[in-house]
């Protein structure tokens, strides 16, 4: 693949915009390989037409067969009818790569036209396996990039490495340290990534130390924590399909190869929502705190109060006169007797919260107890607790955070890979249902002579349950049938039309490397393909000399092409028209790159400007039958001018009419 300033049309201008609304320039390059249409198309300014072309640009498939609007718009109506086949809105989008390409891209036509052939593979022969996969894939979709700004800031001590990471600025601060700050000074940021020397040995909270040769990830952890997070459902998909067993075949093996060191995802994601042990216990001590000091506190009360229930104090009368003239003696006397019993039980409070803090790195100090009876504990050292708990949940988040992130990163290129190949196999499963439920096959390819035919083709747009119809021309059909150029002629409302668009059909699908709906197609491998639609009017001298101009330069070009084309005698009068038709064609008859399919009601007129030498087909009609409806066969006679029978459209008009409306064609149909 191109990279990026490699791709034809992508300037500095373009380059920098994708860069910028997409990430990083690897982003860029990986949305263009992976085909994702969407992400392109969502930029402003870039259609999904033009997402199209660069994708195609990027992986060398330059030029298109399609030369005309008609075209491109059919071809466009073939893909939207597959996508009616696929799962993902991803692989829906996906499918507008597949355009049709010339014969210098064989090699990526010969990739498509082998994953089609796998991909019917798949669904006949594992019916089970591609069900389950219909299953698992929906919701699928490529995965999303984290683009908000995160709260962290890269500490660096010199301008030289704040050049280094330039590339990490739109995702977080980067400060450069003066020579007299230590990381002390930058405590009061929430998060810190400190690059270089003089880093704490005791990471505070919220800190790694990280090296400018570290990637994004290294530095910001936080960046492939929110991927992860982001990406949670696609990554569950992933989790899906590993759980299952896939069949040994083409299709099947590429899924199992793209699932390969992804056994570890599912408890990845399980621990964005299982917190760890020590980060549970930390936060069930901090929300318990308070009551549990509550209860300490009445637990030791309770325990004063049983232990003294039983003391009895008696004063002789020296001892009453004594205590009388000093209350202070009294209340030593009483803090005597019942001393031992209040100790203990503020002993067995302090070792009831030591316990309870058993798993926190807290010191309790001396002083615990505000207050020894009633029982109160300091509020200070509560706080003090209370903000030490605060701090041990933030460091243990913060550990937890980093390892989920460096384990994301083991992941992410593998996964963004699997997610991308998923989706091109929903894609071409989509074809292969597609290809099924209307009887496609893939056609020969032959790469020595422009032609097309067809054996048993419809028409797939129609609609309706298509008639189908043996036909073509050029070097690929059989024998006695090979002429280079044709007319077709034939019934009003016959199928010549319809004849025309379903060879156009067969060839842009065979060149998008897609099967065609025919029992059996060959296709000679092709530079352009022309489909000139009907020309409504005459036109004006000035837009008839620029038609005939580029008519001439396109029938004596030394491009391989089929031209198919659709009554040009409508460009002028019919006169005029068949001695110039008759004149491009019979100038073009010796250019063995150049194929010919002219429907016409000048067939005869164009064969006698030719000498006779030019072959006619036509499409009969045979009637009306009970409904009114055209009988014909709508398979071309070869040599045979059909008549347009206008005739039968006219009494058809004069049985469906009523009034005044039925007697004008009616007087009509007895001109006849």
């Amino acid at each position: 693949m191109l990279s990026l300033k490699e791709i034809p049309g992508v300037g500095d201008s373009l380059a920098e915009k994708l860069i910028f609304e997409i990430g990083s320039l690897a982003d860029v390059e990986r949305v263009i390989k992976d085909g994702d249409v969407s992400t392109l198309s969502g930029i402003e300014g870039i259609s999904p037409q033009r997402a199209v072309k660069l994708i195609n640009l990027a992986n060398n498939n330059f030029s298109e067969i399609t030369t005309t609007d008609e075209g491109r718009r059919l071809h466009k109506n073939l893909i939207t009818s597959i996508s009616d086949y696929v799962i993902t809105k991803a692989a829906k989008e996906r499918l507008s790569i597949l355009t049709p390409l010339t014969r210098n891209s064989i090699v990526e036509i010969e990739s498509r036209r082998n994953w089609s052939i796998n991909a019917m593979r798949f669904i006949n022969e594992s019916q089970s396996s591609f069900e389950l996969w219909s299953k698992c894939v929906s919701g699928l979709s490529y995965t999303k990039e984290p683009t908000s700004r995160i709260d962290r800031v890269i500490v660096v001590p010199n301008t030289i490495e704040l050049e280094n990471l330039k590339h990490i600025e739109k995702k977080c601060r980067i400060l450069v340290r003066s020579n007299d700050e230590t990381w002390k000074d930058y405590l009061g940021l929430n998060r810190v990534t400190w690059i270089g020397k003089g880093g704490p040995e005791e990471l505070p909270s919220g800190w790694i130390i990280g090296e400018t040769s570290g990637s994004l990830y290294d530095l910001v952890p936080e960046v492939p924590l929110e991927w992860l997070k982001m990406n949670s459902d696609n990554l569950s998909i992933l989790v899906d399909l590993y759980d299952q067993v896939w069949p040994i075949n083409f299709i099947g093996q590429e899924i199992s190869e793209h699932l390969e060191g992804l056994g570890e995802l599912a408890l990845l994601l399980q621990s964005l929502d299982n917190e760890s042990t020590n980060l549970e216990n930390l936060e069930k001590t901090r929300d318990n705190l308070w009551n549990q000091v509550k209860t300490i506190e009445e637990s030791v009360n309770d325990a004063i109060v049983s232990g003294t229930s039983q003391s009895k104090l008696s004063f002789d009368g020296d001892e009453v006169l004594s205590y009388y003239s000093d209350i202070s003696g009294l209340e030593r006397r009483l803090k005597s007797t019942i001393s031992d019993t209040i100790d203990f039980a503020l002993q067995d409070g302090r070792r009831k919260l030591t316990s309870f803090l058993e798993n926190i790195d807290i010191i309790l100090p001396n002083d615990i107890f505000s207050s020894e009876y009633p029982c109160v504990i300091n509020r200070d050292t509560l706080e003090l607790i209370d903000s030490e708990l605060e701090k041990a949940i933030k460091s243990e988040r913060s550990k937890g955070e980093v390892t989920i992130a460096r384990s994301t990163v083991s992941i992410m290129k593998k996964s963004r890979k699997a997610i991308s190949k998923f989706i091109e196999i929903d894609m071409w499963v989509g074809v292969g249902q597609w290809s099924i439920f209307n009887r496609c096959t893939m056609p020969e390819m032959c790469i020595n002579n422009p032609g097309v035919w067809m054996k048993d083709g419809r028409h797939l747009l129609l609609g309706c349950e298509p008639d189908s119809v043996t036909y073509g021309i050029g070097e690929v059909s059989p024998e006695r049938q090979r002429d280079k150029i044709a007319l077709l002629s034939g019934a009003n409302s016959g199928g010549k039309t319809t004849l025309l668009e379903t060879l156009a059909s067969l060839i842009l699908l065979s060149h998008s490397g897609l099967p065609v709906p025919a029992s059996h197609a060959k296709v000679g491998l092709l530079d352009e393909l022309h489909i000139l639609a009907k020309v409504s009017g005459t036109q004006s001298a000035g837009a008839l000399e620029r038609t005939l101009k580029k008519l001439a330069d396109v029938l004596v070009s030394s491009e391989r092409k089929i031209i198919l084309a659709d009554e040009l005698e409508a460009i002028t009068e019919p006169g005029a028209a068949s001695l110039i038709l008759g004149g491009l064609l019979k100038a073009s008859k010796y250019n063995n790159e150049t194929n010919i399919l002219l429907v016409t009601h000048i067939g005869n007129s164009i064969s006698e400007v030719m000498g006779g030498d030019v072959r006619i087909d036509g499409i009969e009609a045979q009637g009306l039958d009970e409904n009114m409806d055209l009988i014909v066969d709508r398979t071309p006679k070869r040599n045979h001018l059909a008549r347009s029978t206008p005739e039968l459209i006219v009494r058809r008009l004069a049985s469906r009419s009523q009034g005044p409306t039925s007697e004008i064609f009616t007087n009509l149909l007895e001109g006849f």
